[in-house]
């Protein structure tokens, strides 16, 4: 008799007991389809990164004597063809204006400054070159169209682009301004060697 009364009594915990392991498990999937139902009206973004490693680094001696700046219009002409045969109005001209500094000067690892007597020097200066150019600007390409210029080929705009800075420019530059070059790496040597001896002779020699 005291057994089942006891046995009576466990009900009520029992009861209990199931109804919070029900409670606690839909208290999971509920939060787990909240979960869900809350990402889904979220959306995510990401970024994209250039992640870069300097292999190896060279050590460079370049000299800029001079500094130039350019503005100019590229030009490139195309029009349609026919086996070979131009196809008449259908021209197409593309101008790029640009304007940049060009920047020219000397390596000067080749430079050899050798003695020639007691109180002077012999400067040998290497070819000039074109070291580069800085602050390139681009303006949009323009068109002049014919009536049929749809039938010629269209302006690659970086192939201009490398063309104005190619290095047939930069030889170009040098060519142009070699006597200011010649002008302008005598005064910088000749300063150089000054602040060591001013009683000294130099003489210079140019390559080419």
């Amino acid at each position: 008799m005291k057994f089942f009364k006891a046995r009576v009594l466990l009900w009520p915990l029992l009861l209990i007991a199931v109804l919070v392991v029900s409670g606690m498990g839909a208290a999971f999937v509920f939060g787990g389809l909240n979960a869900l139902a809350l990402s889904s009206l979220f959306t995510s973004t990401s970024n994209e990164r250039d992640s870069q490693v300097i292999q190896s680094v060279t050590r460079v001696q370049e000299v800029a004597l001079l500094s130039l700046h350019i503005e100019g219009v590229d030009r490139h002409e195309s029009n349609g063809a026919i086996f070979g045969v131009a196809i008449p109005a259908s021209e197409k001209t593309t101008l790029i204006q640009y304007k940049l500094d060009a920047k020219l000067g000397i390596d000067g690892s080749q430079v050899k400054i050798e003695p020639t007597g007691p109180d002077s020097f012999r400067v040998t200066i290497p070819e000039f070159i074109g070291i580069g150019f800085d602050d390139p600007v681009f303006e949009d390409p323009l068109e002049d169209n014919n009536a049929l210029s749809w039938l010629a080929a269209p302006a690659v705009q970086t192939r201009m682009i490398n063309n104005i800075l190619s290095d047939e420019n930069k030889q170009k530059y040098t060519t142009q301004n070699a006597a200011a070059l010649k002008e302008q790496v005598e005064v910088f040597y000749s300063g150089i060697i000054a602040c060591v001896d001013p009683e000294i002779t130099i003489d210079f020699e140019f390559a080419g």
